[in-house]
């Protein structure tokens, strides 16, 4: 199995969250970060991981509070600035003491949440990411008063009902509904139900929070220079295909939109597509 051929490590942060990430593949390689989406874990990206293994050296991140990474008792609830920090850190360890860590640089796949967090990093350190695939993507929400409230209620519910209200949730919201000429494999829906239902509890609600947060505001997508493959599901209703063709126009560098066919989890949906998305990312990043 691919899980086999990773090291399970972890890294105390600034902040003080213990990140858990596996790391696997070429070590000589250029440096490959994962970032899941919310409810997701390291698993997210195991289906992906074979294609990359030998040119990169790979690394799957868990979130505070996902996979195994634990949630942490602060003062300051979860934040989108958060994990953009937790993830600075991550990557001065993961280069060393290189004098010149921009030169190798990392290539960062985000799915969802991950897309998020990936944008901020790479606005803020656009000399250090050289590459970005994004999956799903998503924005700053907080100013849009149904998407904030429905996300604020989503939150209030897993602290009523338990982390099972939030994956029979998502084992819906994450895809679309069966029709006689396109059904969702029922054993998809389950991973992710099962994904989602070992995260925190109060995990989960924080960072529903913190996603709508009114402090969240999207990045300086025109600082962005590297070049960018945005994945879109054809079928996926929380990140539409219209998102991904929006966040493109704005990025500073070269970006394209791949439409898959899938709802909003195309790694398990349409693994294919998005090996192929990847790979169109890094012939860009050679010309």
């Amino acid at each position: 199995m691919i899980a086999q051929n990773l090291t399970s490590s972890y890294l105390t942060t600034a902040s003080g969250t213990k990140t858990h990430y596996l790391q696997g593949g070429n070590p000589s390689g250029p440096l490959l970060i994962c970032l899941h989406g919310l409810g997701g874990s390291t698993e997210t990206f195991l289906p992906l991981v074979s294609s990359l293994l030998q040119t990169h050296s790979v690394v799957l991140v868990d979130f505070p509070g996902f996979g195994k990474t634990p949630l942490t008792e602060s003062a300051r609830p979860l934040s989108i600035e958060g994990h953009v920090a937790d993830l600075g850190d991550l990557v001065t360890s993961l280069q060393g003491t290189s004098s010149d860590p921009a030169s190798s640089g990392v290539v960062i796949i985000g799915h969802s949440l991950g897309a998020i967090v990936a944008l901020h990093f790479a606005a803020r350190y656009p000399q250090i990411v050289k590459g970005l695939t994004l999956i799903g993507p998503g924005r700053a929400a907080g100013h849009i008063p149904a998407v904030r409230q429905r996300m604020l209620d989503l939150a209030a519910a897993v602290r009523k009902e338990g982390i099972n209200y939030a994956a029979a949730a998502a084992a819906k919201s994450n895809f679309y509904e069966d029709t006689q000429f396109r059904k969702v494999d029922p054993a998809t829906r389950e991973a992710v139900r099962t994904d989602v239902s070992s995260s925190d509890p109060e995990a989960y609600a924080q960072t529903c929070e913190a996603i709508v947060a009114t402090s969240h505001t999207d990045p300086e997508y025109k600082d962005i220079t590297c070049p960018i493959v945005f994945v879109a599901g054809d079928k996926d209703m929380i990140s539409p295909v219209e998102r991904s063709n929006d966040l493109s126009s704005l990025v500073g560098g070269r970006s394209c939109v791949v439409v898959v066919q899938s709802g909003h989890q195309p790694i398990l949906e349409d693994l294919t597509g998005v090996e192929r998305a990847v790979q169109q990312l890094f012939e860009a990043m050679a010309e």
